[in-house]
């Protein structure tokens, strides 16, 4: 058993499961991540404390976890391309758990110590800040997510896999317009899906292949993804 393949796979249950517990968190918190309506996110997150502060706890764990899945896939997959479009996966996600626990500062550290009209002006710099590092996330998370789709289509031989990669990756890049625009937010709701959609994918063949990463017998020249299965 090749246990970083397995921890890998791992991780990116627990980043699914993070990521979808956060935005069910959300639900009485429709305005989150909206650049048009900071104010009333800052509203619904002051009058429903305690959805906001599972919800940056859950996004946290999960995207923490989403850093650990992307790094355990780059090692799996070798080459340069993979490699690199796997951290820049790990290095968005890790910038972005960071930045999802500014709403629970907000909630828990600003408002106590202070009415909520002097709030306003630290309130919306906690949100746009959080707002802007999920753009970042989405701009780099969607650009790795295209490199290491391209990669697994064009050399590593899961083309379906790398299809769906490229395509969600391309797909959650105009998300990091979400910093001046509505509509790129509300894109959010097609790209999500397709990006959980391949880390369930690409998590599961890191479970069915432990140990595959051995030395190469003679003549054998593709990586345990590439083999059908």
């Amino acid at each position: 058993m090749h246990r970083s393949e397995r921890l890998g796979a791992a991780w990116g249950a627990m980043g699914i499961g993070g990521n979808i517990l956060g935005v069910i968190a959300l639900g009485p918190v429709p305005s989150a991540y909206r650049p048009g309506a900071l104010d009333a996110w800052t509203a619904q997150t002051l009058a429903h404390p305690r959805a906001t502060v599972a919800s940056a706890v859950a996004f946290a764990l999960g995207l923490t976890a989403l850093a650990g899945w992307a790094a355990a896939l780059g090692r799996f997959l070798g080459g340069p391309v993979a490699r690199a479009g796997a951290a820049a996966m790990a290095a968005a996600a890790t910038v972005n758990a960071a930045a999802s626990l500014l709403p629970l500062v907000l909630v828990l550290h600003v408002a106590p110590g202070c009415h909520e009209a002097a709030c306003a002006p630290v309130a919306r710099a906690l949100l746009g800040s959080a707002l802007c590092a999920d753009a970042f996330f989405n701009l780099l998370f969607g650009l790795g997510l295209a490199a290491v789709g391209g990669a697994l289509a064009g050399s590593l031989g899961r083309r379906w896999l790398g299809a769906l990669g490229m395509v969600a990756g391309l797909a959650t890049v105009p998300v990091s317009l979400q910093i001046v625009s509505d509509t790129a937010a509300r894109w959010l709701a097609v790209a999500a899906p397709l990006w959980l959609l391949f880390v369930a994918w690409s998590s599961a063949l890191l479970w069915r292949r432990p140990g595959l990463r051995g030395p190469k017998a003679p003549h054998e020249s593709e990586t345990p993804l590439a083999r059908p299965g």
